[in-house]
């Protein structure tokens, strides 16, 4: 009899982190889901409120304050309107796409094997591997931009580039693949690594004192454990690099106004010549006064980074976003 009511101050001092813990999480997602809808919903009704500069009239287009940007690009004359007819804009979305697929493939053929073996073995100085590669998450984008142009325009990398005939820097291929792999890698390895953190290794070790190869126990054990962390990775690396800007503007800068002749046969073939990153493209858009087309660039960007969101959540792995 005398141990009902130790029993039951048991469960009550049991009960009462986990009622706080629910209660902590639930004032967060409170907090959070609301700051997001907010921005979601915010941003939904400054693109309404303004979707009527996407019809742009005849007489729109006659007005003098419309036609300061040139005879040569009538386009830019109906501000947002018909950004889509704008060559500009396409080249600039199939630049970014481009360089964005690629970026993603480096990442994930390097970033997957890393993970696994920062996760799985001892390696000496992984201390630092981890620090150097999480502090690139909260360094500014300019930053690493910065330290790039430093790094490619002054010892061995400048003598390289001096033998090889041509420049890392302000260049499409290979200068904005490496401005934006550096922060898409980083974030993919740490989705990577905390994936690969999740699994117990016990089971590789069982598999394999069942008779399996390192290779099959990996294979059939842990990469269908990690299958949805994998995905996540590879979407975070991939909307990461989408959304780079500060490095690929200070390595590379713009290149809309450069003339023809400056691009390759290739960048011309695969209509990427004259054309900026999207990020980037908002930006000089704004600095040139045409804020409704940066912004319309600018709901673009979001509506990608809400579908991928949207994505892990839909795969089970939005445990990876944060």
């Amino acid at each position: 009899m005398s141990g009902e009511p130790q029993s039951a101050t048991t469960t009550d001092s049991l009960a009462r982190p986990q009622k706080a813990e629910s209660r902590d999480r639930l004032i967060f997602k409170t907090f959070f889901y609301s700051f997001a809808g907010f921005l979601f919903l915010f941003s939904a009704y400054l693109f309404l409120t303004n979707v009527d500069q996407l019809f742009v009239t005849e007489a729109a287009v006659q007005t003098r304050n419309l036609t300061s940007w040139g005879e040569d690009r009538e386009i830019l004359n109906m501000f947002a309107g018909g950004f889509w007819k704008d060559p500009y804009f396409w080249k600039s979305l199939n630049l970014t796409l481009m360089i964005t697929v690629i970026t993603t493939i480096l990442s994930t053929l390097i970033g997957i094997p890393t993970a696994y073996a920062l996760s799985r073995y001892k390696i000496r100085g992984k201390v630092i591997i981890d620090v150097l590669f999480s502090s690139m998450l909260v360094i500014p984008a300019s930053s690493v931009g910065l330290c790039l142009i430093v790094m490619f325009n002054y010892g061995p990398f400048w003598d390289l580039q001096q033998k090889l005939g041509f420049r890392f820097a302000h260049s499409i291929f290979p200068g904005m693949i490496i401005a934006s792999f550096i922060l898409s890698f980083a974030l993919g390895l740490s989705a990577w690594k905390a994936t690969f953190d999740s699994i117990n290794p016990r089971f590789e070790q069982v598999a394999r004192s069942l008779g399996s190869s390192r290779w099959r126990a990996f294979r059939t054990v842990t990469l269908p454990l990690a299958k949805s962390g994998l995905v996540a990775g590879i979407i975070l690396a991939w909307t990461r690099a989408m959304a780079e800007f500060g490095a690929v503007l200070f390595f590379c800068g713009t290149f809309r106004e450069l003339p023809p002749a400056r691009f390759s046969d290739l960048e011309q073939a695969l209509h990427i010549d004259q054309a900026d990153w999207l990020s980037v493209a908002i930006w000089a858009q704004i600095e040139y006064g045409n804020v409704e087309y940066g912004f319309a660039l600018a709901f673009i960007l979001v509506i990608i980074g809400g579908l991928s969101v949207y994505a892990m959540h839909r795969i089970g792995a939005k445990g990876y976003i944060w």
